[in-house]
């Protein structure tokens, strides 16, 4: 007997347990029968999510407060209600609640700034604020709202000059490279991730179609169509905001080929309940621990879940795949209206040219 996915188990002692993981934890919970476990699993779980619903709840009334600058000029914002109104104007209803929270998380290592006339702030200023941050990716966060921010300001005619306009990105993060497996190692990839799907099999999807981890999370087989080879992807999964399915932006918004492979692995799933994501029982830590374990078997050096989407751009590429029908499949913004233009003229038949290419890397 399962529930949510979790399998109420007969302990060798007569009683029946299930276990699973909450706040980093191990839960063990025990019942004398299988439906007494079940019932008490289900009341566990139910208060779980409860509690998620009320803190969700709470963060999205915080984020979507109103600002106080009705009827102030423009050229009187201080730093903190400009960027409140630039939130509330520019970012409520158009980000998932995740960016939005995130944004509020960065806005609170500024608040030397916060009283400062946004017209006074220099970009000596900012450039002094960022470097003593002490965290690299929280000086990258904070980089990025800035440059938002102030180009928004400045394009709106509410101040002059942009301090941000040559605000230089970290240097840590100036000089990342996105890695990616070889083809060589990208076959030994997949081929460890076959002999354990149980274990690997949304790590091998993520690798096989290019996904990002939240497309992948949110998967479910009404999102399949196995006559036509292709794959909708119209949401996307967050853990600190379960009800918030947006993907990242409209771009992401696609439908994919399903590439061979790919569709081996998932028929299986033709006939389950067509709005129930298939992978809702790998947290991620679970996918972290399976994606270290498998590099760690290969003898590969670390990397992360969405670097394997970086290995999918790099085989399209090594295919010599028109980079506007990659940017298609990946979901990433497709440039100007020329170019836009230039892929209608690729059509159906070059396509299916390039999804045989891909079929033949992963045969």
């Amino acid at each position: 007997m399962t529930y949510r996915g979790k399998t109420i188990t007969k302990h060798i002692r007569g009683n029946w347990f299930v276990r699973l993981r909450y706040n980093g934890k191990h839960i063990s919970i025990y019942g004398r029968t299988q439906i007494d476990c079940y019932e008490k699993l289900k009341a566990f779980v139910e208060k779980i999510e409860g509690e998620k619903a009320a803190k969700w709840l709470q963060k999205i009334e915080s984020l979507t407060a109103q600002p106080a600058t009705a009827g102030k000029s423009a050229k009187d914002f201080t730093f903190k209600e400009w960027y409140d109104e630039w939130l509330n104007s520019y970012k409520v209803g158009t980000v998932r609640a995740g960016t939005l929270y995130a944004f509020n998380s960065q806005i609170k290592q500024l608040i030397s700034l916060w009283d400062c006339k946004l017209s006074e702030i220099t970009n000596i200023m900012l450039v002094k604020t960022v470097n003593e941050l002490k965290a690299n990716r929280a000086k990258d966060g904070v980089h990025n709202l800035l440059k938002q921010m102030f180009s928004i300001a400045f394009n709106n005619r509410i101040i002059d000059i942009n301090p941000a306009a040559n605000l230089q990105r970290p240097k840590q993060f100036a000089k990342y490279e996105k890695k990616a497996l070889s083809a060589e190692q990208e076959k030994q990839f997949i081929d460890l991730c076959l002999a354990d799907l149980e274990s690997y099999e949304p790590l091998l999807i993520c690798v096989l179609q290019g996904m990002r981890k939240g497309e992948m999370l949110a998967l479910k087989p009404n999102d399949f169509d196995f006559g036509k080879n292709t794959l909708r992807i119209d949401e996307s999964f967050d853990k600190i905001f379960p009800d918030d399915m947006q993907t990242k932006n409209l771009t992401s918004n696609r439908t994919m080929p399903m590439f061979e492979l790919t569709k081996k692995v998932l028929i299986k799933y033709k006939d389950r309940n067509p709005d129930e994501r298939i992978y809702k029982s790998f947290t991620d830590y679970y996918l972290s621990k399976g994606l270290n374990g498998i590099l760690k078997k290969l003898n590969l050096p670390k990397m992360t879940i969405h670097e394997l989407r970086h290995t999918f751009i790099s085989r399209c590429h090594e295919k010599k795949i028109d980079e506007i029908v990659v940017q298609k499949w990946v979901g990433h913004a497709i440039g100007s209206a020329m170019t836009k233009a230039v892929y209608t003229h690729v059509g159906n038949e070059a396509e299916q040219r390039y999804i045989e290419l891909l079929n033949q890397k992963t045969a």
